[in-house]
């Protein structure tokens, strides 16, 4: 028979009328008490933040999708007086009598071109002259030349470039491959 005491509380562990009975002191229900309400806080600000952490993700993912959306915009800017210049040019080349304006233009406009290019860090390589390098080159032809030295590249067929210091496209070459 469980031991009874006035200043004990009873509590029905199990659930039914009676069976599994557990007695325990005031002070023992007051401490299970307590460290239950502090689980409940616990539980309570583990599940604010854990939604705080699932606002910030999304959050965040917006701002990247947004950064993205719109991380051309300075690009854009700076082409527009390019793109207005051609727009210019072309309408001089329609009523143009001095072909030599129209190219003076027409040289105006690739100079800013390459000047945007080079400030976006778009480089592009030159090759002719020096040695064929499977890294940097695309041999697209080869010419005999008994005065050159195999490997030498001789005409660039369409130009390579490097982004900020990476190969973006190889140069299209023709090189020196003599008969041996």
């Amino acid at each position: 028979m469980p031991h009874k005491n006035n200043d004990c509380k009873n509590d029905d562990v199990s659930g039914s009328s009676g069976e599994d009975q557990v007695t325990i002191s005031k002070q023992e229900y007051d401490a299970l008490k307590v460290r239950g309400e502090e689980r409940d806080a616990f539980s309570d600000k583990y599940f604010r933040a854990q939604a705080e952490f699932e606002n910030i993700r999304k959050r965040l993912e917006k701002d990247k999708a947004e950064f993205v959306k719109y991380a051309n915009e300075g690009f854009v800017i700076e082409l527009l007086p390019i793109i207005d210049n051609l727009e210019i040019a072309e309408k001089h080349i329609k009523e143009a009598k001095d072909f030599k304006a129209v190219q003076d233009g027409v040289d105006m406009i690739q100079l800013q071109i390459q000047s945007f290019l080079k400030g976006i860090g778009l480089e592009r390589l030159n090759t002719v002259g020096g040695k064929f390098d499977p890294h940097m080159h695309e041999p697209i032809e080869t010419v005999e030349a008994p005065d050159k030295e195999d490997g030498t590249i001789v005409a660039e067929l369409k130009p390579g470039y490097k982004f900020n210091g990476r190969l973006l496209r190889p140069v299209a070459v023709k090189i020196v491959k003599n008969s041996v």
